[in-house]
């Protein structure tokens, strides 16, 4: 009955071969084929509905096919929504994007640092609008490089490698001295010697050498520090002294002494220094100043040095480690009850199995500990020896990427509780699991139905939550495009990096006060508060003036085009032009975002729109948009769908104040949206998105599991979304009532099976796979 309506009005342009519109109808061979392809079959139910398909022009179906395509395309999709889930979908081999590295790097180190910037990290691509999903994170050589050198970063701060040091005495050290000091007496008394000892330093009025013997067991950079000072105060320093250090009699490095005589300090420097014996040189070069006041009362700069202490090797970076992450990490020391190895497999089974998120096995601590071994045979040091196999972890592919460990077998299977633990973390958290996590997760607990929802109120509570309500915002918000908004100063001064910065915390402080008050989601359609500091005011005018954020709440009758997220300045700055509105720009967000129906890509020799156009032609710009959208067929679909939608917001200037004239002009905000309906103006949009809310809330719930679960949401996930949805609905559509429904739904908690041919080795066709 479908088939024959198919082929006479659709299949001449929507076929796999050509397909108009991006948009194949062709995909209907198998039961599986109807299934995979339902949101196409949906989307040309919804034409038929409007009756916006076929183009004008063409053949146009009787209202009883429209009907029948219709009738057809939901109870197909009725069945599959409410048809037990059976497909958790596919394992996901996950690296750890950059976000989640860092925190992880952080969380498992216990310093405070941003690797991820600090080596380059590059940025993630992007695949289904987020930067976390498994398919799309590669690993490519200059990545893998990346992360060697972010290991040495962190642990070069969280390990104390106790390197040896190597300390001298100035006073019992020989040292040269060249030049003479003058005969006679000075102006101001007797002329003092050339070298005497001071409070504990030796002072030098002359140029002089010293050496230092060491024999260094390992190549490496190692730190410098000179016990010493060099002149009274800071009328004197322009006369620093200067010291030329050499290695085996070359000189390497440089220093000047700033430390003076009343306050001593120490001077530090690095320097890569061989293995073996090495003649360490220190000269004291510039002495002499000149004569003063006669030929025979020269003037001479002071070295007053107490010790030097050679240590090394350390990090390259030459950074001092944090002393509560060292002792963190190395909970257990050597000792007469515990031999160095023991402790060392200790130390690094505890950071492995909090690195990879899992209990290790034996034979994975044993092949680090090869590590320790071969470190061992170079005489370095226990920390050093474990610092070696603390990298390996670091870099292996258990930290890098969550792996998931699925059984052989025919039916899906829940994964472990660790797994469980991994997957709530990163998504609610953006980092590893912390202690209470792995403990339930230990104990086979986390599962429990009430240990879980009382795991992710914990977490949704907890200020680490703000990472995962930022991040999925800024992503699903589309949030990084106000960084490059086009609106310009010179037509909008008030439009300043403060105030993109301003808009930009305003949705952001929106969506943490919905999860953190437990909100209905409907808010980010339409709201009576919002959030607003002394720059917004000046835009919104609504709220106080003061400086700082705080919540401002709207008064519908006064201001009603705001509350939610149109009316915010972010969306509407972002959606512009330089120096006017974008009607299909605003349009199209609302259509991806919010609605979740994305417009068709443009052609790709689409010609741009000319605001220089012919005005016998086109009076205003809606008519000129609506002359190039009458250019071509394929113009007309998208923009029937998008341009309606932005005209509704067209009072918004593209800052997002509110205006009912411009230019002199009453604004028209009008627009008929594809099957006749009529919308004027923001509120009218706002109260027509209201009307289909579940179809929202169906649209957020997929970008949610889409962020949850690292991959896109397809047609086996509509049961598990579809049972979301109806739950929520339940209870106002709250937050975070969706959000413990992606825990709890099938797809998060399960996970396909593999084929036993292929865990037995055989050749499979790759068709048939886990269905």
């Amino acid at each position: 009955m479908v088939r024959p309506i198919l082929d006479k009005y659709c299949l001449h342009c929507h076929t796999s071969d050509a397909p108009e519109g991006n948009v194949s109808l062709d995909q209907h061979e198998t039961d599986e084929a109807l299934f995979a392809h339902v949101e196409t079959w949906l989307k040309m139910a919804k034409t038929q509905r409007e009756a916006s398909m076929p183009p004008t022009g063409e053949d146009q179906p009787y209202a009883r096919e429209r009907s029948i395509l219709v009738q057809w395309a939901e109870t197909l999709a009725f069945q599959l929504d409410h048809a037990p889930p059976t497909d958790p979908g596919p394992m996901v081999f996950r690296r750890l994007n950059r976000l989640h590295y860092s925190n992880t790097m952080r969380d498992l180190l216990g310093v405070d640092y941003d690797v991820s910037t600090a080596v380059g990290l590059p940025d993630d691509p992007t695949a289904f609008g987020f930067d976390n999903i498994g398919t799309a994170l590669e690993i490519p050589p200059l990545l893998m490089e990346k992360y060697l050198a972010a290991a040495d970063e962190m642990l070069a701060r969280a390990v104390d490698t106790k390197p040896t040091s190597y300390s001298f005495d100035i006073a019992e050290t020989k040292f040269t001295q060249s030049g003479e000091m003058p005969e006679g007496p000075g102006k101001d008394g007797p002329i003092p010697p050339a070298t005497e000892v001071v409070d504990g330093y030796r002072l030098f009025r002359l140029n002089s050498e010293h050496h230092f013997p060491l024999k260094l067991h390992k190549a490496g950079t190692y730190r410098l520090e000179f016990a010493t000072w060099g002149h009274n105060g800071a009328a004197w320093i322009k006369w620093q002294p200067d010291l030329a250090i050499g290695v085996n009699g070359q000189v390497r490095k440089s220093i000047s002494v700033l430390g003076v005589r009343d306050n001593p300090g120490v001077e530090s420097t690095k320097l890569s220094l061989p293995a073996g014996e090495v003649d360490l040189s220190v000269e004291f070069v510039n002495a002499k100043i000149g004569p003063k006041w006669s030929q025979n009362d020269d003037r001479f700069r002071h070295l007053g040095w107490k010790s030097l202490v050679v240590t090394g090797p350390i990090s390259p970076q030459g950074i001092m480690p944090d002393a509560d992450a060292h002792a963190k990490i190395f909970f257990v020391e050597p000792s007469d009850q515990i031999p160095p190895r023991k402790a060392a497999r200790q130390i690094v089974t505890r950071f492995a199995e909090r690195a990879f998120r899992r209990p290790v096995e034996a034979k994975e601590i044993d092949r680090l500990l090869q590590i320790y071994d071969m470190a061992k045979a170079e005489d370095a040091t226990f920390e050093t020896r474990v610092r070696y196999c603390l990298k390996a972890v670091l870099v292996s592919p258990h930290f890098l990427f969550r792996i998931e460990s699925a059984q052989p077998g025919s039916s899906p299977q829940r994964i472990s509780d660790h797994e469980l633990a991994t997957r709530l973390s990163y998504f609610l958290w953006g980092t590893m699991p912390d202690d209470q996590l792995r403990s339930l997760a230990d104990e086979g607990r986390l599962h429990e139905p009430m240990i879980l929802k009382q795991q992710v109120a914990r977490m949704l509570s907890d200020d680490q939550s703000e990472v995962f309500i930022h991040d999925f915002a800024r992503q699903w918000l589309r949030l990084d495009e106000l960084e490059h908004a086009l609106p310009s100063e010179e037509f909008f001064p008030e439009f300043t990096a403060t105030t993109r910065h301003a808009m930009r915390t305003e949705v952001l402080m929106f969506m943490e006060n919905l999860v953190d008050e437990n909100c209905s989601v409907i808010d980010l359609l339409d709201s009576n508060y919002s959030f607003t500091n002394r720059e917004l005011t000046a835009i919104y005018r609504y709220g106080g003036w003061q400086n700082e954020f705080q919540r401002a709440e709207i008064n519908p009758r006064r201001n009603p085009e705001r509350g939610g997220l149109l009316g915010m300045g972010a969306i509407l700055s972002m959606t512009s032009h330089v120096a006017r509105n974008s009607p299909t720009r605003r349009g199209k967000w609302v259509l991806d975002v919010l609605v979740g129906d994305p417009p068709a890509p443009p052609p790709a020799d689409v010609a741009q729109i000319d605001d220089g156009a012919d005005k016998n032609q086109a009076k205003s710009f809606r008519e000129l948009l609506s002359l190039h959208a009458d250019e071509s067929s394929t113009c007309a679909g998208c923009h029937r769908k998008m341009d309606p939608l932005g005209f509704a917001l067209d009072q918004f200037n593209p800052i997002g104040r509110f205006e009912r004239e411009r230019n002199g002009e009453t604004i028209d905000a009008s627009g008929v949206l594809p099957g006749g309906q009529k919308v004027n103006g923001v509120v009218e949009l706002k109260n027509i998105l209201l009307e289909h809310k579940p179809y929202f809330v169906r649209n957020l719930t997929k970008q949610l599991m889409t962020y949850a679960l690292g991959r896109d949401v397809t047609y086996f996930d509509r049961p598990s979304v579809t049972k979301i949805v109806e739950q929520a609905a339940a209870d106002d559509f709250k937050m975070q009532r969706l959000i413990y429904g992606i825990v709890e739904s099938y797809p998060f908690q399960f996970r396909r099976s593999i084929d036993p041919r292929v865990a037995n080795g055989n050749d499979v066709d790759s068709t048939e796979g886990n269905r």
